[in-house]
């Protein structure tokens, strides 16, 4: 009965820690802001939310990632055959090309929408 309370121990502690550690840090984190804001409404500062810029291309973010993860799975199924491994792991050419291809979808998105954004901002200077 001892030998089972060894491995319950180690995992509550390997997973509770950092989850009790996280909601400390968080808890800190908006007690401090919330007190920081009071100082500055009892000073008489008016406090002004910043503006939230929210996703203007959300349908070309998702369309580039399908594209990339499905180059990314055509890519995998071509070199699956040369992925071959001897030593009883799993093959993963399947996920690791799918995430390879997911990220530089993101990667290309962002750079694609910085230059739309930078263009809409040239043209109302423009107006």
């Amino acid at each position: 009965m001892n030998e089972l309370w060894i491995p319950i121990i180690a995992i509550v502690c390997a997973v509770g820690l950092p989850v009790v550690l996280g909601i400390v840090a968080c808890y800190y984190t908006i007690k401090g802001r919330h007190e920081e804001r009071m100082a500055m409404i009892s000073n008489g500062m008016i406090l002004e939310e910043p503006e939230k810029k929210a996703n203007r291309y959300p349908a070309l973010r998702n369309g580039m990632v399908m594209i990339g993860l499905a180059v990314g799975l055509v890519m995998s199924i071509v070199f699956y055959p040369y992925m071959y491994l001897d030593n009883g792991w799993m093959n993963l050419t399947i996920p690791t090309m799918l995430l390879l291809f997911a990220g530089l979808a993101f990667i290309l998105y962002f750079f694609i929408s910085r230059n739309m954004q930078k263009k809409e901002m040239q043209e109302d200077d423009n107006r």
